[in-house]
């Protein structure tokens, strides 16, 4: 990021003085991060970022909004670890199968 982040005590003092501006802050920074990702990533960053801001408009207060975004993010590492147990479930079935055809080849060459 071109950016730089400031401490959390500037952003804290900030929040206090201008929540406005924090805000304006909050958003130039998640633009940046989209823009400045590989363009084959943009489209889902723009989406997510979407699902992010619909999700904080719907927020009470700023304790509600991290806690949305929280729960987006356990629901995203949760779907993260269902593909990557299916991911591995099917590569140990390719690696088992293989395993078994090279000792049936094997079997079958010993026997003639």
């Amino acid at each position: 990021m071109t950016t730089p982040l400031p401490d959390f005590d500037v952003l804290v003092a900030l929040y206090r003085h201008d929540p406005a501006a924090l805000e304006d802050f909050r958003r130039h920074m998640l633009r940046e991060a989209v823009d400045e990702a590989p363009l084959r990533h943009r489209p889902s960053l723009e989406r997510l970022l979407d699902q992010i801001e619909t999700a904080r408009a719907s927020a009470a207060t700023p304790m509600d909004a991290a806690l949305i975004a929280f729960r987006m993010m356990q629901d995203s590492v949760a779907r993260l670890q269902d593909n990557w147990t299916q991911a591995l479930e099917a590569a140990a079935g390719l690696h088992a199968a293989l395993i078994i055809e090279r000792l049936r080849n094997n079997s079958s060459l010993r026997a003639a």
